[in-house]
């Protein structure tokens, strides 16, 4: 297998041509692990990982390709077709998209579905395993949304006196569907709003939260701020923001889903890692990238991580190596 890695991506051989895919791309992993499979093996497995992205496939009911993706014979519009790909490359079950779409089908509007396309579009927003979708609300400092109306039936929630809504982690908020605006020409209405995290940060005034939502909860998509807000009946407080989601899929509970070679390269961050301030609390300065292969010398010869593997590590991890004496060294100082 031929190929050219550094901190920042690797280019590998794909039927002559070089194929380029950054660290920051969800098939990353994918493509590393593949180097500790027998030489023999690597081939095939390298083009499985590539094929995933830019070939034709068929798994679950779902028929992928670059151009389109079908489920059960039916084409999805262009933001779930890309929400299918997301799932795909990162190596999770593209099944996961099932109740999404499962309860996209409940809503009873046909604009509201049209419309929540154009929101989720909107850098690539995540869904969860059950089958809503994670957006950012902003609101108060104190926690109480930034406008009210008293004129809003709220069903869940706690209500002041001037209409606005209090938020907790862990509340589920919910209104009377018919008390939330469905022209999306109204671009400053009634309703639940939501919005990416670019709205909801600037919405803010000092708070931005996290929340869950059922597709069959979206009442409009306002065709203002580039389709970046949604007005909803429904929604659940899962976290207060940190930082940015980028997992195509998260758990019930908003934490992300790994691929198993996603769950392998973080844990095998870790093992280097606390290696490496063993080394620093003995005062040295740096190691030999083959002490830190030995490691893992519990595990048998095929499971054990090449020397591939370890620099790409180490380069995740910011610490730079270099060849000394025909052997590899990392400054760790």
């Amino acid at each position: 297998m031929n190929y050219i890695i550094n901190d920042k991506s690797i280019v590998v051989l794909h039927e002559g041509k070089p194929f380029k895919v950054d660290k920051s791309a969800p098939e990353y992993n994918r493509l590393i692990a593949c180097f500790d499979l027998p030489e023999e093996e690597q081939d095939n497995a390298v083009n499985e990982v590539i094929q995933s992205r830019i070939g034709r496939f068929q798994v679950d009911g779902f028929d992928i390709s670059p151009d389109e993706v079908l489920y059960h014979g039916e084409r999805l519009p262009t933001a779930l077709a890309n929400k299918v790909r997301s799932i795909s490359a990162e190596g999770l079950p593209v099944k996961l998209f099932a109740k999404f779409w499962e309860n996209l089908q409940a809503n009873p509007s046909a604009n509201s579905v049209r419309q929540l396309y154009d929101f989720l579009a909107y850098k690539q927003l995540p869904i969860t395993e059950d089958g809503c979708f994670i957006a950012y609300k902003g609101v108060e400092r104190s926690g109480w949304s930034c406008h009210g109306n008293t004129h809003t039936k709220v069903l869940q929630g706690e209500v002041n006196d001037s209409g606005r809504i209090k938020n907790k982690v862990g509340d589920t908020i919910e209104v009377l569907r018919r008390d939330v605006d469905d022209n999306r020409n109204h671009h400053c209405s009634f309703g639940l709003h939501v919005g990416s995290l670019d709205y909801a940060s600037s919405f803010s005034n000092g708070l931005v939260l996290i929340v869950k939502i059922n597709p069959a909860d979206v009442v409009s998509v306002p065709d203002d701020c580039s389709c970046q807000k949604c007005r909803v009946c429904k929604y659940e407080v899962t976290d207060s923001y940190e930082t940015e989601i980028q997992n195509a899929v998260l758990d019930c509970n908003g934490n992300p889903i790994l691929s198993e070679e996603d769950e392998d390269a973080k844990e095998f961050l870790n093992i280097i890692t606390e290696f490496i301030d063993i080394q620093q609390e003995k005062g040295n300065d740096r190691v030999r990238v083959a002490t830190i292969q030995n490691q893992f010398a519990s595990l048998t010869e095929a499971e054990r991580p090449n020397r591939i593997r370890v620099l790409d590590a180490l380069n995740t991890l910011g610490y730079h190596w270099y060849q000394e004496d025909n052997s590899t060294y990392v400054d760790i100082d």
